[in-house]
């Protein structure tokens, strides 16, 4: 990368959110999938403004920017396959608003699934979509890949509580598209079109999210099967019941087998378990 385009991120973001060196690249050169590029340079945006500016800056000299959160995707993402810029979100990791009256919760694309979890906590709602990176995975990687998880069979995946967005173009242009309201049908629908592009379309700087009331208590129970095949009809009576548990789990008789005698787990015999 030319001198001047660093000289140029500098004087958009600060010295102290820009950096090409070589630890720092080597570092954003993968993510949890097994690809690898190294990148030109990073930055580190603290906000809107500063996403924008840098965009502006790729932009203008055809430079590619890769948008990166806790770097905890399987599919190469993150990975900066064309080399550029790496932007890590990280530092726009606030809680911006919650709004527990109408069931919503404003954030920054940077802010950690299990830290929204302990804010909201006390309130008694809950994010609901919860990949099993949890204790690492961001609040803006969940929305750019349309995270699902272990509670999708009860919950559904992020989609379904993407309300509203700020969203930086690759121009350099803000843009904010949604609301607030839980029931619009003015204009294009572009918050799904933005959810799950995986930063193909633009940078998304904020996000208003439903939450939903926490549950008053957990329990787990087990039921063995004969047959694999007999633990799948099963969930789909569970399901056609209307009593849907938030997490649906088979193990079969393999994996029975492996946690018995490499983590000895005192698990019955049988084909298969559903949890």
């Amino acid at each position: 990368m030319d001198k001047s385009i660093k000289n140029q991120l500098v004087e958009a973001v600060g010295r102290e959110n820009v950096t090409a060196s070589l630890i720092d690249l080597v570092s954003y050169s993968y993510d949890a999938s097994d690809h690898n590029h190294r990148p030109e340079a990073a930055v580190w945006p603290t906000s809107t403004d500063h996403v924008a500016r840098v965009m502006n800056i790729a932009a203008k000299n055809r430079i590619p920017v890769t948008p990166r959160g806790a770097g905890t995707g399987l599919a190469g993402a993150a990975v900066p396959v064309e080399g550029g810029i790496v932007m890590d979100l990280c530092r726009m990791n606030a809680v911006l608003d919650i709004r527990i009256e109408d069931r919503q919760v404003v954030v920054q694309p940077g802010l950690v699934y299990a830290d929204l979890d302990r804010v909201l906590a006390p309130t008694g709602f809950f994010f609901p979509p919860d990949p099993a990176s949890s204790q690492a995975c961001t609040i803006g990687g969940n929305v750019a890949t349309n995270a699902g998880g272990i509670r999708g069979a009860k919950y559904g995946v992020t989609r379904d509580y993407v309300l509203a967005l700020e969203v930086v173009l690759p121009d350099g242009r803000v843009m904010r598209t949604g609301s607030s309201c839980l029931k619009t049908s003015s204009g294009y629908d572009l918050v799904r079109l933005f959810v799950g592009s995986e930063g193909t379309l633009g940078i998304i700087t904020e996000i208003t999210l439903k939450i939903s009331p926490r549950p008053k208590a957990h329990c787990t129970s087990e039921a063995c099967f004969d047959e694999l095949g007999k633990a799948g009809s099963a969930v789909a009576e569970i399901i056609k019941a209307g009593i849907v548990p938030s997490v649906l789990e088979i193990m079969d008789a393999n994996t029975i087998r492996g946690l018995k005698s490499q983590a000895g787990m005192d698990l019955p015999d049988a084909e298969a378990i559903l949890l």
